[in-house]
């Protein structure tokens, strides 16, 4: 099934994408809740993923990409009208946990996808990413308006129904699709990544760990340096987003053409002496420049990456192969937030940009050394009996 058959129910299913974060530490604070039991809903969302990827992915294999992708659809209505209810963290919490699983299901579905097409892998996940981005800045827009008419306890309800008829839309949407799939085994085998697939599986490890140190410092850097306010914090946050959601299958693209450990390298070069440019930056515009620059080159690196472990991996095995390389994702995105967080707790506000900068130069040696020369110079995947693995 060709991606852009998709795009549609991905894009309503995408409304919360980018407003979700902002709003989800309000609405615990106004009911009442602490910090700590904030970063508990956190933490359960990053502990489903990393659980859950990994025998997802697995399941996922012994069904259609299309049974997968419409299942996901469901947990996604049940999330959202299980937020529209939630007052209470217990249901916030169960909230957290189907969300989550939708997000991996979705995830799962279309890589698996488009790793079946074995065609211009990177655009096609350039062109998801954007998708993704673009709902969430449709989700931005109707917060804004339902938000002006309501309370934020009532609009977070009104808000969360409102994408949960979206959702029950999408999945409507996506039962009139139809795919012919090659029948999926039902025991199908463990897959053992080959020894290029687990440099590219650290490699990736490795850069989410790093970047995710400063992603998520974005908003106390910008008001420790600048004094921003909420709507320059959103100018700086949003700018980049936008750009990304009509670039990212241009971007993909240009890995396909141009070799995607090529472009890997530049895109490494490219983050760090934009991160150490965004050091020097007197004035914030000129930060928002910069920031935007290496959301791109952030993406670039990202798409290509992931193309490179996806080619040439059986689609018998793809959703247990991506359940092992996301769930490495997971880890470095577990473990990078809180490194950057201590660092700028402790040594101030430049020092997780710092060490950004020197983990990315300390980078790009390995990539040029553990990332195959040629796109398609990745060795299929063994495939072993399961239980053997």
């Amino acid at each position: 099934m060709p991606y852009k058959k998709l795009a549609i129910p991905v894009l309503m299913i995408s409304l919360p994408f980018i407003f979700f974060d902002v709003l989800l530490p309000l609405y615990t604070e106004e009911l009442g809740y602490t910090t700590f039991q904030f970063t508990l809903l956190v933490s359960v969302f990053s502990l489903v993923q990393l659980i859950m990827r990994l025998v997802l992915g697995k399941v996922s294999d012994k069904y259609s990409r299309r049974s997968i992708f419409i299942a996901s659809f469901l947990f996604f209505v049940a999330a959202y009208f299980t937020f529209a209810m939630a007052d209470q963290l217990t249901f916030l919490l169960t909230a957290r946990v189907l969300n989550g699983i939708a997000n991996i299901l979705l995830t799962l579905s279309v890589f698996g996808l488009i790793a079946d097409a074995n065609t211009n892998l990177a655009q096609q996940l350039g062109r998801f990413n954007s998708n993704r981005n673009f709902g969430g800045f449709i989700g931005v827009g109707l917060s804004f308006y339902i938000l002006s008419n309501y309370e934020l306890l009532q609009g977070w309800k009104v808000l969360f129904a409102a994408c949960g008829a979206a959702a029950l839309l999408a999945f409507l949407y996506a039962l009139t699709l139809r795919q012919e799939e090659p029948k999926r085994m039902m025991n199908p085998q463990s897959v053992v990544l080959s020894t290029e697939k687990r440099k590219v599986w650290t490699v990736n490890v490795l850069f989410r760990l790093i970047s995710s140190m400063i992603i998520v410092l974005l908003i106390p850097y910008l008001q420790d340096v600048f004094e921003a306010d909420i709507e320059e914090i959103a100018i700086t946050f949003l700018v980049p987003l936008l750009v990304s959601s009509f670039s990212g299958a241009y971007l993909g693209k240009l890995g396909d053409r141009m070799g995607y450990r090529k472009v890997v390298v530049i895109s490494t070069v490219m983050s760090g002496i934009t991160v150490a440019a965004l050091l020097f930056s007197s004035r914030l515009s000129i930060f928002a420049l910069f920031w935007t620059v290496f959301i791109l080159s952030f993406s670039m690196l990202e798409f290509s990456l992931d193309a490179m472990f996806m080619k040439s991996i059986s689609e018998h095995n793809i959703g247990d192969a991506y359940g092992k390389y996301s769930t490495g994702s997971n880890i470095g995105m577990i473990v990078g937030p809180a490194l950057g967080g201590f660092l700028f707790d402790s040594f101030g506000h430049v020092v997780p940009y710092i060490a950004f900068v020197a983990g990315m130069t300390a980078l790009i040696p390995f990539v040029l050394v553990a990332l195959p020369k040629d796109p398609n110079a990745t060795h299929q995947d063994n495939l072993i009996k399961p239980g053997h693995s």
